[in-house]
């Protein structure tokens, strides 16, 4: 099996010990924003209410949070002068829970972190329409603890995120969909709102413009690495890594980049083999070892990781502005480790 080569051989350490790391930084900040959560949640519907804490509570990382906060003390801000990022922060947490409700809702997902999905347990009506109330709760966020520069990118970034899964829906079962389609996907989808987190972060601590365009490029390019692994972790990874069951995608008829890479690859026999299994997916696991194989006869994986490499080392590249602090120091250890997540 291939294995990733990671930006900087650090094997002592992963993406999940520098996420506690990162965590531990941002204790306090993080404890405000859970706290200013859990009050945002509380609804005169219950079930509003059961169904938010069911998915904000199961156990997620708060990495978009923890980019807003970070980004925010990169800057050297003082601990104590501090008031709106933490805001921005849940506006930025509640637009991601409901892109995910939406999301298992679109992709019909049975499991997410190894829990049942909220779908699967309350029905798709409640999920879309829960989650039509946690992005209203992030607008009122956004007008409380927001400037207008702050509220026009998260609200263009919730506009980019709809765009995003509609050319994703828009190109469905598409295997000859290119890279630079896929792309926009990704950076709709993921990359756009972790760029949105960081920028928040950083227009909360007193960002000047040049400043504010490095957080941008940071979470821009962060975003499409994570999501490019997690293209490549859906075939080579586990459970435990990635939060939801190996070869999801595969079930459901996605297409990656790694499919995407092995379609454009493969001979006349293969594409058929590829379209069929595409259009007609199933839990198949010979079928998906089958897909695999191909994957890794043509390099798909390996070059796959060098997209998410090329642009972890853009991320890097955006934070050298910025004097070296513990911050600082976390991040770049979170993008490196956020590469070398294939088991």
């Amino acid at each position: 099996m291939a294995q990733i080569i990671p930006l900087h051989n650090n094997k002592e350490e992963n993406f999940n010990d520098c996420i506690k790391e990162l965590s531990e930084l941002c204790k306090e900040d993080l404890h405000s924003i859970n706290t200013l959560i859990l009050d945002k949640l509380e609804s005169s519907v219950p079930l509003i209410h059961e169904i938010g804490k069911y998915l904000i509570l199961s156990g997620g990382k708060r990495l978009r949070p923890l980019m807003t906060t970070s980004c925010y003390y990169i800057l050297n801000n003082d601990p104590a002068d501090k008031l709106n990022h933490i805001g921005l922060a849940a506006a930025v947490e509640f637009i991601h829970a409901a892109t995910l409700l939406h999301d298992d809702v679109v992709d019909l997902s049975k499991d997410r972190r190894g829990k049942l999905t909220s779908n699967e347990v309350w029905g798709n009506k409640t999920s879309v329409l829960v989650g039509d109330f946690l992005f209203s709760r992030s607008f009122q966020l956004m007008t409380k603890y927001g400037t207008m520069e702050t509220l026009k990118i998260l609200s263009d970034t919730s506009v980019i995120i709809s765009e995003g899964e509609v050319l994703e829906i828009s190109n469905d079962k598409n295997l000859e969909m290119n890279e630079d389609t896929y792309f926009q996907v990704i950076n709709g989808k993921t990359a756009s709102l972790f760029s949105a987190a960081c920028q928040v972060g950083g227009l909360s601590g007193g960002a000047r413009s040049n400043e504010h365009q490095a957080l941008k490029s940071f979470g821009t390019n962060f975003g499409m690495a994570f999501q490019l692994i997690d293209d490549a972790i859906d075939y080579f990874s586990n459970l435990q890594t990635m939060g939801k069951n190996v070869g999801d995608d595969f079930k459901e008829g996605k297409i990656t980049l790694p499919i995407i890479l092995a379609y454009g690859r493969s001979d006349k026999e293969e594409k058929e083999f590829l379209t069929k299994i595409v259009q007609k997916p199933s839990s198949d696991k010979k079928n998906f070892d089958s897909v695999k194989e191909l994957i890794i006869k043509y390099n798909c994986l390996e070059d796959t990781l060098t997209r998410a490499k090329h642009f972890a080392e853009v991320a890097i590249d955006s934070l050298s502005i910025f004097p070296d602090n513990q911050y600082k120091k976390s991040l770049i250890k979170l993008i490196e480790t956020s590469t070398q997540r294939i088991n």
